[in-house]
């Protein structure tokens, strides 16, 4: 049997996790080809985020808000699990776990990782550098996978450091 080299270009997969609700299953995996990025898979559709547009996820605390902007109606906002934001000076409160995967360039760093919530299985990220954090559902998931052109999620980075409340990019 003959080892396989990586060749460059070739994408792989490394690390993979699949979350399953009563509509079906989603699938998280980490893509690695000139860079970093975490597919979101549905089954008919994918989407693949890098680090700095998962950061840009973290950063949002209403779940309408992000439905609004992926024209999601209500997927986000409704999910069972929760669209639920964390913000924290505490940085132990975002230790990622030994199964954690990570998704890294030169602007972001992102902790992606399965949790287990009352309402089931979810996907929490997580941006250590910034302490915020999300955790969705496969609802959540799913209608993310569904976004055509991650160009329209470029409006999170309107302001350059992150939302305005946070202490280091300040009040308006």
């Amino acid at each position: 049997m003959t080892d396989r080299k990586h060749t460059v270009g070739e994408t792989r997969t490394t690390d993979r996790i699949e979350l399953r609700d009563a509509e079906g299953t989603v699938t998280v995996r980490k893509l690695v080809s000139k860079g970093e990025r975490l597919e979101i898979d549905r089954g008919e559709t994918s989407v693949k985020l890098d680090a700095l547009l998962l950061e840009g996820l973290t950063w949002q605390d209403d779940g309408a808000e992000v439905d609004a902007l992926l024209d999601a109606e209500t997927a986000i906002a409704a999910d069972p699990v929760g669209f639920t934001p964390g913000q924290s000076d505490d940085t132990a409160a975002f230790d990622p776990g030994e199964d954690a995967i990570t998704i890294s360039n030169e602007y972001a760093n992102v902790f992606a990782r399965e949790v287990s919530t009352d309402a089931g299985d979810a996907l929490k990220l997580t941006t250590p550098g910034r302490s915020t954090s999300v955790t969705l559902g496969p609802q959540s998931l799913r209608a993310l996978a569904g976004v055509d052109d991650t160009g329209v999620l470029s409006v999170w980075f309107k302001t350059p450091f992150g939302p305005e409340d946070t202490p280091v990019e300040g009040p308006l």
